[in-house]
Formats: structure tokens, sequence, C-alpha cells
């Protein structure tokens, strides 16, 4: 599980982009594109996004470590990171919720395999045939 650990609502929270938070994201906010955009209103709008789309991941997070075995931890709700969000965290989440969505977009290549090149390895394996 790939996730961007934050503190909300005075618990430790893991924001989660899955294909499931994807949709709720898009079907709630437009798209993504829109929910980042809505991000950088400093305004009640923008705050209220933030908590929304926190709500989101969180919830997504949370999901996911249960179906990887870990103990139940409860489900954050908007209101509730809405009540007990400081300025400083709002900033902070303004900028937890694009790492989590670049994350859950992001692909892992381990060290040891390194990216394979298919166009040039089929190359490759053409010169070799005579």
């Amino acid at each position: 599980m790939k996730a961007v650990k934050f503190t909300l609502a005075g618990r430790e929270r893991y924001l989660s982009l899955t294909v499931e938070a994807m949709a709720c994201l898009e079907e709630r906010f437009g798209s993504i594109d829109a929910l980042i955009a809505l991000l950088s209103d400093r305004g009640r709008e923008g705050v209220s996004a933030a908590c929304g789309a926190a709500a989101i991941l969180a919830e997504h997070g949370e999901l996911s470590r249960r179906a990887l075995g870990y103990d139940p931890a409860p489900l954050a709700d908007e209101a509730a990171i809405l009540a007990t969000l400081s300025p400083k965290e709002a900033v902070d989440l303004r900028l937890a919720i694009p790492a989590a969505i670049s994350l859950g977009f992001g692909r892992e290549v381990s060290p040891e395999e390194g990216e394979v090149d298919l166009g040039l390895a089929e190359l490759n394996a053409q010169k070799k045939t005579p």
C-alpha cells in the first residue's frame, strides 16, 4: 500500500489513492485536476475541499490497511477533520493530498530489476539472430 502518513482529527491516518478513492474524488470534485485547483484556494471552499479529499483518502487508506490485516482504526469523517484542523495543519494537508495522489499514480521499479526498454530488447534479440 502506498500512502502518505498524516495526523487528522488527533489520529495518525494514511492518505491513499486507490481506484475507488479516485472514483470518489472525481465524483465529488469533477476531476483530480479540479481538486488540485481547489486546494490552492485559501478560503472556506479550499479548506472544505481539503477536508473532503482528506476524508476520502484517509477512509480508503484505512480500508486498505484492514484488507492487509492490520487492526481496524476508526474512520475519519470530514466534519471531525474540519472541526479539529489547525491553520498550520491545513497548509500541510494541502501538500499531503497532492503527494498522496502522486504516490497513487506512481509506479515502482525495484533497483535490481531496473527499467526495461522492450523495443531495445527486441532490437537486440534481432541483432543476435543471424
